[in-house]
Parts: C-alpha cells; structure tokens; sequence
C-alpha cells in the first residue's frame, strides 16, 4: 500500500489548496451564495464535514462521487471534499435525462450519486438504474427514497481528512459530446489543475484580491477551472445559481465585482438588458469572454466598461479549459477578423498543421495541436479515441484557425466539423455570424451547413431578431451578400424566437443542424 505520509507531503491536491489559503486568511471572505457568506476557515470546515458524509455513504479512493445539481455551496465543496477522499468528482449536467444519467453513473463508475430534489425526477428509478451504487442522497432535503445529503452533512464530523490521492489520479472527470454517439468520459486529474492554475496566475491575472463572479455551471470544465483558481488564490467568489444575465448585473453592482467570465451569449444578453443601464459596473477590472463575440458587442461592451481589460478566450474540456488567450489590453487591435484568441498559454506549446502534421505557413488554416501538463491523460476506457487524440504525439483538438503574420496572434476559425462545404469550397461559420451579427436588427445568429442536392451543403443561418422589429429572411441574404462572397453568404435563413443552448450559453448546433434536415 502507498506510503499516506509521503503522499501528503509531497502531492498536488485540489483540496489541499483551500486547506493552505484559510490557514493563511481564516476571516477572509471565500463564498457568497444569495444570503449565504463564509469565511475561509467556514468552508474549510464545510469541506471536510461533506468528505466525512461521503465516506458514510460509501466513496471510497479512486470511485467516483457523482453529483446531478445547480450550482450550491454544497457542490462548490464537494469538489474539494471528492479531492481530499481521492475520489473523483463526475459533474452530470443537469439537462441530462434518465438513460443519459445512468449511461454517466455506468461509464465513470461512480459508486455515490449526490442529486437536487428539483432533478431526482428526471432521474430512471428501474432495477438496474442504480447498479453499483453504494449510496445516494438528495443535496437540498429528503426526496423519492433519496435521505438528505444536508442532514448528513450537518452531523457528520468536521476534522480534517486525510487518505490518500495521487497526483495523476482523476480528481475530474467530465463527460463530453463527441463525433460517435455516446459522450466521452474526460478525466482532468489533479495534477492538471494546478497546471491550470499556474496559467491562471500568469495569462489571466487571477488575484487574490479579486472579487468573483462565478457564473457558470459546476458541471463545466471552466467554471471548475475558475472555482479552483479562484479558490487557491484567496479571491472572494460569488456564486451565482445559474447563467442569468439579470442575476449578474445585480450581482455586479451589489458585491462589487472586479472579475467577471461569461460566454458570449451571457454578455450579449446582458448589454441588452433592461437593467444594465442603471447598473453599477465601474468595479469591474477584467473580463473574461470565450465562444465567437462579433467585434461591435466588444466594442459596445469597451465603450460601457473603459475601465476594463477584455480578454478572449479559447480552451477544452481536454486541456482542463486551458488552450489561448488575448493579452491584457491587446484585444482591441486584434478585431479587424472574427475570433483572435492571441497567444498559447504559457504552459502549452501550441501548433497549426495540416492533415500530415506539418506546420503551415502564417496565415493558412490548419488544426489547432498542443501538449502540456494541463492535457488529460485521455478517455475514460475509450483506447480508440486516445489514440486519435494523441496522434503523432500532439493533442489534437479538433478545431482548426491560423495564425496573422504580423501580429503573431492565433485566430480561431472553426469546429473542424462545422466548416460548411458548399458547391466545392470551405466556409467558416464563424466568419458569416461575423457578417449577419452586424444587420441592425438581429440579436443573435448561428450559422450552420444543412443538405443540399445541388450545394450538397446549404450555408444556413439560423437568427433572433431584436424586440419590436420584423426580420425578413430576404434581407439577411440581402445584407450578407452586400458584405462577402456569394458563395459564404446564407442560401437559407429561418428566423427563431430563441437558440438553443447548453446551461453555459453555448449555442446547441447539431439541434439546429437537426431541425433542417
């Protein structure tokens, strides 16, 4: 058996890294949840009671504590109480349904499932939904033969716990969509969190100073990213329950918000909300943007917020969120294209090839490859797919940009499986959302290639238009003709009341894809 001494003077731990910040700050301020605050020393605490009620459940080292909620206190702390048991944590998104929650249970081989009262319904209750469960509870109380996780909780014993955790054991694993058709399991292990952190500190600026507002779902790679960041830093966070442009502007002015990290969808909802004029943003110091924003919401959003630095971003569930990002106070001077994402982060070497794997020029598309200790260490149980990931020995990331020759930046183009191939040519969607983004009377736009027997794929946009104004199909191809080539410009438009989307504001096109055919 390993040596537990060794390994807890020499790991690298997530939960080890609140265990060290509040006994530097123990007064100091970690989490605001609506009415709910704790100091360090508070969650501290609260971690090691919910690692206690974990291991009275039944986790064990290195098997999974699944967990199927919003965001809560509780499930900020069961990420570092998984981490301090060795156990895994399995984030379910909480849009998943039945057969998709048991597929998550049985792929990861979670033996505790921890889920919210709101969910549990959705949940598949026959014999072998369960299988391989040592235990169960409800989060928030008692509910369809769930006992309350919170009950538990609150009586079991808060000293500290120690067992045993190595570094490159999974302390994440996330499932994630991929080309077959079932979800792949991501693992991120502990050691690729603190990789993630060091870029944090450097490329993003994370301070302990900052206070943060943590938006995004817990069952997603960057809102762990961020919490753990956050956390291991000393920051403040405030927890917001769910992405919700109105929650965040409140949330801003009220907790005096200096560093903020939404996708594109959450800022463009929350630059035309009713409340964000009289909302107080002067606190804010950084933003954080990732998926495609057309320059005029950057611009609009600079002119709102002078005092601000943008940073664009671009990362993978695979490389524990990490991949590029704009400099501080360069994003501006990037935007005559769609999507710069500047430089690799500094713990990645980042490379643009083409199909043989060899470099190519400035300026040519290529897919984006890199390798560094925040790259996972593969699928869970999927050799096939790790051997086409890791590919001449690069991780292959599956999207594909190009870098500008003179200001060195990368760019981002594209999903390699959404370059539209229409009548013998490759279209970027991004760069026709780029175009249509503009038209004055639309919202929000995704653009995506649907069968055609004659183009073989249609460029197809999919568009909301703004409150109070009528949006003809006819005028989109119109203004999109007027500003790019014929044949990137849209053979079809269908106008939508609204996008479908992930819980991060990610705009959900293969339903879109689904909806033409």
């Amino acid at each position: 058996m390993e040596d537990l001494g060794y390994n807890l003077i020499h790991r690298w731990n997530i939960g080890d890294a609140l265990r060290r910040v509040a006994r530097r700050h123990p007064q100091k301020r970690a989490l605001v949840f609506g009415e709910q605050s704790y100091t360090y020393a508070e969650l501290d605490e609260l971690v090691d009671k919910v690692a206690n009620a974990m291991v009275a459940l039944g986790a064990t080292p290195g098997h999974g504590v699944a967990i199927y909620a919003p965001n809560s206190p509780l499930y900020l702390a069961a990420f570092f109480a998984a981490g301090r048991i060795g156990s895994p944590l399995v984030p379910i998104n909480a849009l998943l349904r039945g057969p998709e929650v048991t597929y998550a249970l049985t792929k990861t081989g979670a033996t505790v499932l921890l889920a919210h009262s709101a969910l549990i319904p959705a949940l598949e209750t026959g014999a072998d939904a369960f299988v391989g469960l040592a235990g169960k509870a409800c989060l928030d109380a008692e509910a369809q033969g769930f006992g309350s996780f919170a009950a538990l909780v609150e009586s079991a014993s808060g000293e500290a716990v120690e067992m045993y955790a190595g570094d490159d054991a999974p302390a994440v694993i996330l499932m994630t969509s991929g080309t077959t058709a079932f979800p792949k399991a991501v693992v991120n292990t502990h050691r690729n969190f603190y990789a993630a952190l060091i870029s944090g500190l450097i490329d993003l600026g994370v301070t302990r100073d900052e206070v943060m507002l943590l938006g995004l779902p817990l069952f997603h790679v960057g809102g762990l990213y961020l919490l753990f960041a956050g956390i291991a830093t000393g920051s403040t966070m405030v927890l917001l329950p769910r992405l919700d442009p109105g929650e965040a502007l409140r949330a801003i002015g009220a907790q005096r918000i200096t560093y903020i990290s939404f996708p594109a969808t959450v800022w463009i909802g929350m630059l035309h909300h009713p409340g964000r004029p009289g909302s107080d943003l002067s606190t804010v110091k950084t933003c954080l943007v990732f998926q495609y924003m057309p320059a005029e919401t950057f611009a609009a959003w600079m002119e709102a917020m002078p005092g601000a630095d943008w940073i664009n971003y671009w990362g993978q569930t695979e490389t524990t969120a990490l991949g590029a990002s704009t400099l501080r106070g360069e994003l501006s001077s990037l935007l005559g294209a769609p999507d710069p994402i500047g430089a690799a982060h500094a713990i990645l070497e980042v490379r643009i090839v083409d199909e043989e794997m060899r470099e190519v020029p400035d300026g040519q598309i290529g897919e984006l490859v890199l390798r560094g200790p925040a790259v996972t260490p593969g699928y869970l149980g999927d050799d096939d797919a790790n051997r086409q990931l890791f590919a001449g020995g690069w991780h292959h990331t599956g999207d594909v940009g190009y870098r500008d020759a003179q200001s060195r930046a990368i760019y981002f183009v594209d999903r390699k499986k959404d370059i539209i191939k229409t009548g013998g040519e490759n279209v970027s969607s991004q760069e026709v959302e780029d175009v249509i983004s503009r038209h004055p009377g639309v919202a929000e736009v995704a653009v995506v290639g649907t069968p055609d027997p004659y183009w073989v794929e249609a460029v197809t946009a999919f568009v909301v238009a703004r409150p109070g104004i009528e949006l003809s199909p006819e005028d989109v191809i119109a203004f999109a003709k007027e500003r790019m080539a014929g044949f990137k410009a849209p053979k079809r438009v269908v106008v939508l009341a609204e996008l479908p989307k992930n819980p991060t504001g990610k705009i959900l096109k293969r339903m879109l894809r689904e909806s033409a055919n």
